[in-house]
């Protein structure tokens, strides 16, 4: 059995899902969450990647994302490799031909933005891009703030890696 889920942080690119998550998107289409904000207010382990994408609800923003079928099992990897800390909700996406009902997680969080590493808002915009999301929001992801520390930033994106390909690897 298959399922919609949402996707508005790396996950938006179906090549990270594969290399990273072990999913692999059944399709993958533009989506968007009206209602909700894209917000930087997940804290990371550390300075050197002291924040992560979330959204929270604000009336009149938009989240554009990445609307994927994909197999549940896949869902439960997603799940366990982002961490118990997200909760799973259900929302309407709303694409170019119609309204989707489909699951995302959020991050309860009463932080309101933190800064992201250079590293973590790179991929978010090469996701954003490689999806064609519109030039305004790829611009409001653009210009959230970053941290980059030389060597250390390197280091702890390797580690980053083998993290969450490790969750990943856990769900059977």
């Amino acid at each position: 059995m298959s399922i919609k889920y949402f996707s508005y942080g790396s996950n938006m690119s179906a090549s990270y899902l594969r290399r990273f998550r072990n999913v692999e998107a059944s399709w993958s289409r533009l989506g968007k969450l009206k209602d909700y904000k894209f917000v930087m207010n997940m804290p990371g382990p550390n300075f050197v990647e002291p924040g992560f994408g979330n959204i929270t609800k604000e009336k009149g923003s938009s989240v554009e994302g990445m609307l994927h079928e994909i197999s549940e099992e896949d869902f439960k990897r997603i799940v366990a490799s982002e961490g118990e800390d997200y909760t799973v909700k259900e929302i309407m996406v709303e694409t170019d031909s119609s309204q989707e009902l489909s699951k995302t997680l959020i991050y309860n969080s009463e932080l309101s933005e933190l800064k992201t590493s250079r590293r973590y808002l790179k991929l978010i915009v090469q996701a954003a891009k490689e999806n064609n999301l519109s030039a305004n929001y790829v611009n409001e992801l653009i210009n959230k703030d970053s941290v980059y520390y030389p060597i250390i930033s390197e280091f702890y994106s390797i580690m980053v890696y083998f993290w969450v390909k490790s969750r990943a690897r856990k769900v059977k």
